[in-house]
Order: C-alpha cells, then sequence, then structure tokens
C-alpha cells in the first residue's frame, strides 16, 4: 500500500511512525529523511550536502501557519537565497534581529521538484552533493512567487 506525503508529494509505503512536530510529512518521508541525515552526518566532506539537504527538506514540508513553521520556513529560504541566488558558500548565513519578524507564505506546489528519495544514501559524496544540490534548486525553483519577498528579508536580516 502506498500514499503520497503531503509535504513533496512523493509516492512512497505506508508504514507507522514518527513525524516532525511540525514540519508535515508522512511517516516514510520523515524515515527516508532520517536515514539520509544519518548517512551524511557520518562523513564530514558531505557538509555541504547536509545543509541543502536540510534547506530543501525543511522548505518542501512547511508545516501550517504557526511560529515555528514560518520561522523555520523563512530561514531555510534565506538560506537558500544566500548560496542559490547571491552564489555565497553553502553554510547558514548569520541573521539578525528577525524573531517573529517574517509572516506565512503559501506553500507552492511541489510535483515537479525533486524529492528527499532523489538523493542516494550511499555514493560517491559528489554524486550525493551533486543530487542534493538538484534537489536544493528544485524546491527554490517552486517558490519563486515568493523569491522577492525572500530577498527583502535577506537583505533586511542577513549579516
Amino acid at each position: 500500500m502506498t500514499e503520497s506525503c503531503v509535504g513533496c508529494g512523493a509516492i512512497i509505503k505506508v508504514i507507522d511512525g514518527p513525524i516532525h512536530r511540525y514540519m508535515t510529512s508522512a511517516p516514510g518521508c520523515w524515515e527516508r529523511y532520517g536515514e539520509l541525515l544519518g548517512a551524511l552526518a557520518i562523513d564530514p566532506t558531505l557538509r555541504v550536502a547536509r545543509q541543502l539537504c536540510v534547506d530543501a527538506y525543511a522548505t518542501q514540508h512547511p508545516g501550517t501557519p504557526g511560529p515555528q513553521a514560518i520561522q523555520s520556513v523563512a530561514v531555510h529560504l534565506i538560506n537558500f537565497h544566500d548560496y542559490l541566488v547571491r552564489r555565497r558558500p553553502v553554510s547558514v548565513p548569520h541573521l539578525l534581529g528577525h524573531k517573529g519578524a517574517f509572516h506565512w507564505l503559501q506553500p507552492p506546489s511541489f510535483a515537479s521538484s525533486r524529492t528527499v528519495f532523489d538523493v542516494p544514501v550511499s555514493a560517491s559524496g559528489e554524486e550525493i552533493t551533486e543530487a542534493a544540490r538538484a534537489w536544493a534548486e528544485s524546491v527554490w525553483a517552486a517558490w519563486s512567487p515568493h523569491h522577492a519577498q525572500v530577498a527583502a528579508w535577506y537583505a533586511t536580516f542577513a549579516r
């Protein structure tokens, strides 16, 4: 039996299991994300791939309007703006004075986006990083209706 993940839309096997407390996903999708992060955590050379995956998953599974979900999505979209638009090294930009400053952005459709299932758990570091970047770029592209707002947040809060 399969189901569609409420966040990314991936078709996955139905399993019984936990999900994140404010990011909405199917248990099978959340489980796969945990497997991927576990694999990325053991190899320090995959730090960039790990950040790409964290940002992609968080913005592809935005949850519902609430302070934590709003903050999470905004910060991860600002990360995308930093390294996908401004071409800075993949990292987490330092944000000042942003607590409570963001508002809910209506999530887009992720129908044509890659998902956590498109990033291999075991492959060469280069293959994993390329797949993670492709996933991140596809999720960022889906959020294009909100790019101007994210750029404004970046200009105001990133240091």
